[in-house]
């Protein structure tokens, strides 16, 4: 069930009238019916997979908070069959390819056999979400839920489930299962977002896909650094515009439960570093890398060691950082995708971020040195523009996460421009194109407001202004997604379902 469609906009409506007619003991219980049934809307087989993961992380959960399992062996258990089942599912046909790619190099003529199994819809989502739980079971910084039905809402939870945003515990839980009152203002402010994320992805991120698709298929057809750099330019509004805007339904439908997700994007195309682009974008994952991941890495007992190879206190610091930072960046490529291009777009970052800790004393320096050029404003626009320079060359891996598509990509870039090529994307694109732009500003005003005034929201102004004026904007907004917007078939799905 896709959040742009009319099956949902009646399941949700349904939910939302029955969570709040009914007594507030009773509204989780009825969630995680809701919850069950949005997840098995997609094909009941994946409540197996859902089943396994809450199953496996209440018992070890429980387990190690009552002591019947060690700390240290509830975790591991829970994470190897929790990334093992990920690892089957997601990456076995992959890892199996690579083998056999492998034995017929060294002249082994066996191979295993093919495998093609079906993934889950968000498993990888849920299954770090449980996994994170688990994690701070152990660590002691969270009780273990007793009641198996609620610790099943926290992994099922409807709006996050599919995409994330990838749920802490310690800030979730309590809001599903405490009591509250309905609060008008606040499902106002949810309807507005709702409405906000419908309309970054039926007027943008829908006619964007539409008109740069056909280019990604046919990547000899256009050459040139203008077509390519065009085309990336594109898909990072694209993107953006729809795994943001799945974020804002996520977010503005749990805000009219009375529920505050974690937010997941914060103006990231105003990023000054990549360090901060990704501290902005998908800002949960990252999280969640960081401290299941990273921190555990740097304070490993072989990345002590490899600190106390080094006299120097800039080594002993810098090399722990980068092994740590080079280890995290191949993980976060391959838990996009099963492919050695997610995997090189994960390295890609890994470059830049090692990079920036290499680096960080000659930036100190020069930054002392030069207080007034790198506190303006043109300082901090050139590296914005440089960040998403960098982030957008990144796309041209990302996108079509395969090796050989990207080096054909990296041979259009940077050969010699034509006038057939700058009349193909022209084409391509058309004059009725035109208008989107007007919607691509709009929602960059918006983040750019949000950027300069972070404690200021566009939908806090929206209740100041006098009510005609306001429902002049609903209505306006309301009719241009009906009558310009791209939805149906074929715009059903979000770009982030696949991963």
């Amino acid at each position: 069930m896709v959040f742009t469609t009319l099956e949902f906009i009646l399941f949700f409506a349904a939910v939302f009238v029955v969570y709040w007619a009914l007594p507030s003991r009773a509204r989780w219980g009825m969630l995680l019916v809701a919850s069950w049934f949005f997840y098995a809307w997609a094909s009941p087989y994946y409540l197996i997979f859902l089943g396994v993961t809450t199953g496996v992380t209440y018992l070890a959960a429980v387990g190690m908070d009552t002591k019947r399992i060690s700390r240290t062996w509830g975790g591991v258990g829970a994470a190897v069959i929790t990334i093992g089942m990920l690892v089957v599912f997601k990456y076995l046909e992959f890892l199996f390819a690579n083998v056999n790619w492998l034995m017929g190099a060294v002249g082994v003529h066996a191979s295993l056999p093919a495998v093609k199994l079906l993934l889950p819809i968000g498993l990888s989502f849920y299954v770090f979400q449980s996994l994170g739980y688990c994690i701070d079971v152990q660590r002691e910084i969270v009780p273990a839920e007793r009641n198996f039905f609620k610790h099943a809402l926290f992994v099922s939870y409807f709006p996050q489930i599919m995409q994330g945003p990838i749920g802490d515990y310690g800030r979730l839980a309590p809001q599903l299962f405490e009591k509250k009152s309905f609060n008008y203002e606040q499902a106002v402010f949810g309807i507005q977002r709702v409405a906000w994320g419908f309309f970054k992805k039926v007027m943008i991120a829908n006619i964007v896909a539409d008109r740069i698709n056909p280019v990604w298929d046919a990547v000899g057809d256009y050459p040139g650094f203008i077509c390519w750099s065009a085309i990336l330019v594109l898909y990072a509004i694209q993107l953006y515009a729809d795994f943001s805007g799945y974020m804002d339904i996520a977010c503005g439908c749990s805000q009219m439960l009375g529920i505050k997700l974690d937010e997941n994007f914060n103006c990231p195309y105003f990023a000054r570093s990549v360090s901060e682009f990704w501290r902005r974008w998908h800002m949960t994952l990252t999280s969640w890398f960081k401290n299941y991941l990273f921190y555990p890495l740097l304070r490993s007992g072989w990345n002590m060691s490899v600190r106390k190879a080094f006299s120097s206190r800039y080594l002993s610091s810098a090399v722990p950082v980068s092994i740590s930072l080079a280890i995290v960046w191949a993980a976060t490529g391959l838990w996009h995708g099963a492919s050695w291009g997610y995997v090189a777009w994960g390295v890609y970052y890994g470059v830049f971020m090692i990079l920036g800790v290499v680096l960080a004393p000659a930036y100190d320096v020069f930054h002392k040195k030069f207080p007034r050029l790198t506190d303006s404003w043109p300082y901090s626009l050139f590296q914005m523009v440089r960040t998403f320079a960098i982030v957008t060359m990144g796309y041209a891996i990302f996108k079509p996460a395969d090796l050989a598509t990207t080096s054909e990509i990296l041979r259009q870039m940077f050969s010699a421009i034509d006038g057939g090529g700058i009349y193909q994307i022209q084409y391509t694109l058309h004059h009725s194109f035109i208008k989107v732009f007007a919607w691509i500003a709009l929602m960059f005003a918006v983040d750019a407001i949000h950027y300069t005034k972070p404690n200021g929201t566009i939908r806090a102004w929206l209740r100041r202004v006098p009510l005609p004026v306001r429902w002049t904007i609903y209505v306006t907004g309301l009719w241009l997604m009906v009558f310009y917007g791209e939805y149906g078939s074929g715009f059903e799905q979000f770009e982030y379902f696949k991963f």
